[in-house]
């Protein structure tokens, strides 16, 4: 008897045990630990061959994990089973393709998808706005020939958050950057800048730019002045609740450095970012100010002839709009301004890098942007270009799927001068 009550248990004890181990896989999927979220539920024996949302959230996991065949799959093979039942299976092998750059095979998955719901919500929008970069990525236009973009490789990028690559105005084959990494002692993400040196290998790992800039708080680096002179960062605990900062690598009597605020009236509070100090003529930066067409739009703050600014201006309806425009970039010419964007109407995926002129002879007006193209760009975020003192060179920073992890840093090596 005690053996037929066993026997009877066991199945109940499975599915506990199933039903925990995939409420586990969830919370770490929501918390983005999608490296723990696949080992909970491969952990599992059969679970995911048996529950469906169990397998559609491994699939989902390993797209964000950047395993991509294994997520392709695990996809195909829960429509093949149920179906028309998870729709939901059609947008991520969407997601697949589109980060592959196979444009038509996504539009295809992603119209699949849209014919599945019903009433005008965000994530018909969302879908929609997919569809536009596809359609934007189908277009020869977009492929150049005249470049050529690589991965910077595991001596700099990591599983963590590298962003923000800024190259040394002086030319000395220095990369300064930033980076997001949870500090292993209290368990909380922190921010700091970096530099990597060009070696013989290549570019070599990241060390601190200097011990007394990187804090407890999040310092992020921003800019360089022309002559190298100058460093200018943000520390703050967030996006909103800190300080732009200038440092002059200059020491004080107690040997810490000597750290002001630049004389530019920027404010986080605001909703002030991604400044640009190194045009001759004006501060470059992204805000939420009131006033804008949506989102975060890109601003210009004049420089005056006797010092100081003038008044922050909008860069106008040619380049802002409802969705966001961030990472200005002034180019050599003093006219060709470079920047990232979401919005669907250029991209081809996330953020992408977009060009505008500024006019001759008109003050604060700029033409419609067109997008940098591919390779430049990926169906991910791509963010925070800039061109080295060489001209031929570019550095950005991309989550796209043959990254290490999150955000890496990718060069950009161009056929004619930028």
């Amino acid at each position: 008897m005690r053996f037929l009550l066993l026997f009877l248990l066991l199945p109940c004890c499975l599915l506990a045990q199933r039903k925990e181990r995939l409420e586990r896989a969830e919370r770490e999927f929501a918390a983005g630990e999608y490296a723990a979220a696949i080992r909970t539920l491969q952990g599992t024996k059969g679970l995911t061959e048996t529950d469906t949302d169990a397998g559609l959230l491994l699939a989902v996991s390993q797209f964000h994990a950047n395993d991509l065949l294994a997520a392709e799959q695990g996809l195909l093979a829960i429509v093949e089973r149920e179906r028309d039942n998870f729709p939901l299976a059609w947008f991520y092998l969407g997601r697949i393709y589109h980060a592959q750059h196979q444009f038509p095979r996504a539009a295809v998955e992603y119209k699949r998808y849209l014919r599945s719901l019903t009433g005008d919500g965000p994530e018909r929008r969302t879908v929609i706005n997919l569809l536009r970069n596809t359609d934007n990525g189908i277009r020869a236009g977009f492929v150049s020939d005249q470049m050529v973009a690589e991965n910077m490789g595991n001596r700099i990028n990591t599983e963590n958050d590298e962003f923000g690559p800024v190259p040394s105005p002086t030319g000395s084959g220095r990369l300064y950057f930033s980076l997001l990494r949870r500090d292993l002692a209290s368990g909380q993400v922190q921010s700091d800048m970096v530099v990597s040196l060009a070696d013989p290998a290549g570019w070599g790992p990241p060390a601190p730019v200097n011990p007394l800039l990187n804090t407890a708080a999040q310092e992020t680096l921003l800019d360089f002045s022309p002559d190298g002179q100058k460093l200018y960062y943000y520390r703050g605990q967030d996006a909103t609740d800190g300080r732009f900062l200038l440092d002059t690598f200059t020491t004080g009597g107690n040997q810490q450095l000597v750290t002001i605020a630049p004389d530019a009236p920027l404010s986080a509070a605001l909703g002030d970012a991604t400044p640009y100090f190194g045009a001759e003529d004006a501060i470059y930066f992204s805000s939420r100010r009131p006033g804008g067409f949506g989102g975060l739009d890109l601003y210009r703050m004049p420089r005056l002839p006797g010092g100081g600014y003038g008044p922050a201006l909008n860069l106008g309806p040619n380049v802002n709009g409802p969705y966001d425009e961030i990472c200005p970039f002034v180019a050599a010419d003093g006219r060709t301004v470079y920047f990232s964007t979401n919005d669907p109407t250029y991209s081809v995926g996330g953020f992408d890098v977009v060009y505008t002129y500024r006019v001759e002879g008109v003050d604060n007006r700029f033409t419609l942007p067109t997008n940098a193209g591919l390779p430049l760009n990926s169906a991910g975020d791509d963010t925070h270009f800039r061109v080295a003192p060489d001209h031929f060179t570019g550095f950005l920073a991309s989550d796209r799927k043959d990254g290490f992890g999150k955000r890496d840093l990718y060069i950009v090596y161009f056929v004619a001068p930028r």
